[in-house]
């Protein structure tokens, strides 16, 4: 059995840190069995960061190479047509969603503080009341540092919009008219496309970028067509 370690559910999506959302997707779409069980602390986690899974009582971290790691140990049925050319448009697919598309995230939530006050009410709003005086102040000073190291934090709420929108033509183009990224059938980088997606256009935020995806027909349909598919025991979320 492979038991899924992330973070507890919040917002109405299966997760709302993307790399939890990509890896349980991916559990989902490859038909595999899996327990999941929710922490708060990533330190608790091998790398100090989460998803990680388990199995045979072995840690494996990182969506990246967890889902590598299911691949070798089971198969890989999802990605088994593609041509090199597709396997090479996937992986520059999955750093631009989880390098460039995740730190762009990370800002509309705890730099933006709009942003930050809904995810200060929908993390931390269930905390007792000392905790909840000095939790969510530490944790996103933490975020804060965090942003400005990789470069992201630097930049006006402005520039940040400006870049995310920009990456989010390219992948629109790159989606085009197609039921799934790389065709008309479910790819593994389609588990990191939703969980990316899904995480800017479903949840309780109304900030420019999420405006601005929301605008693309083709990526509401895309978002839902992936939920109808692999989150039907899931209410939906409205975008």
């Amino acid at each position: 059995m492979i038991t899924l370690y992330q973070f507890y559910r919040a917002w109405g999506l299966p997760n709302a840190s993307p790399f939890c959302m990509k890896v349980e997707t991916y559990l989902r779409m490859a038909n595999l069995p899996y327990e999941a069980k929710f922490i708060n602390n990533p330190q608790q986690a091998p790398k100090g960061k989460l998803p990680y899974i388990q199995i045979d009582g072995v840690n494996y971290p990182d969506s990246e190479l967890i889902i590598d790691e299911l691949k070798t140990r089971y198969g890989d049925a999802l990605d088994k047509g593609l041509t090199e050319e597709q396997r090479a448009l996937a992986v520059l697919l999955d750093n631009t969603f989880c390098e460039r598309m995740y730190w762009i995230v990370v800002y509309m939530r705890w730099q933006n503080d709009a942003g930050w006050a809904v995810v200060k009410e929908g993390y931390f709003g269930k905390l007792p009341a000392l905790p909840k005086l000095f939790v969510p102040s530490m944790i996103r000073k933490k975020m804060l540092k965090a942003l400005y190291l990789q470069g992201n934090g630097r930049h006006s709420t402005e520039e940040i919009i400006r870049l995310g929108c920009k990456t989010m033509d390219a992948l629109v183009r790159i989606l085009g008219d197609k039921p799934y990224f790389l065709g008309d059938k479910p790819t593994s980088i389609d588990a990191t496309a939703f969980a990316f997606i899904a995480n800017m256009l479903m949840n309780p935020m109304n900030d420019a970028l999420k405006q601005h995806a929301l605008q693309f027909d083709t990526v509401k349909a895309y978002c839902s067509r992936m939920w109808d598919e692999y989150y039907a025991d899931f209410p939906k979320p409205a975008m």
